[in-house]
């Protein structure tokens, strides 16, 4: 198969299962942050999309997105998002992300870990403002669409676009 045939499969699989999941997820699960799993389909694939490390992929985003559950509540303990207590809290949960996923980095994905994290916090503090959703909402459907940017998102479309792509014998 030519690298033209190899390209245009691959986008065609990306623009048929990524916009599925985001629309699947949105209206048929109320989920308001499904679009989330692109970011995960992109750390699997920026990964090298190795079926072998998507779940310690999965567990890393999972672990950012509790990560970010557990700095809103220090935050709300500590009177708020003020610079200073947004930076003390950050940089205290980074070491033991780090430390963590560089000892259990069979089980954590360093990389997801922290964009998990990331992307959840963003989640998790524009509703307290906007009154979108509940923080626990938010936390289970940035976890839901992370772990289906792995697995519903990125493992299908490099798991087809690798059989497609196999020469035929």
């Amino acid at each position: 198969m030519g690298k033209f045939k190899i390209v245009l499969l691959l986008a065609v699989l990306i623009a048929l299962i990524a916009p599925a999941w985001a629309v699947l997820g949105t209206f048929a699960f109320g989920f308001l942050v499904a679009p989330a799993a692109l970011i995960s389909a992109g750390i699997y694939v920026a990964d090298g999309a190795q079926l072998a490390h998507a779940p310690k992929i999965t567990f890393g985003f999972l672990a950012g997105n509790f990560w970010a559950y557990f700095v809103v509540l220090v935050l709300g303990a500590v009177g708020g998002p003020t610079p200073l207590n947004l930076f003390l809290t950050l940089f205290v949960f980074v070491l033991p992300a780090v430390f963590l996923s560089m000892y259990l980095d069979k089980v954590f994905d360093l990389s997801a870990w922290l964009t998990g994290w990331a992307g959840t916090l963003i989640v998790l503090t524009v509703p307290l403002v906007a009154d979108a959703l509940s923080p626990e909402q938010a936390l289970l459907q940035m976890g839901i669409s992370y772990t289906a940017g792995v697995w519903v998102v990125g493992v299908p479309i490099l798991a087809l676009h690798g059989h497609f792509t196999k020469k035929k014998g």
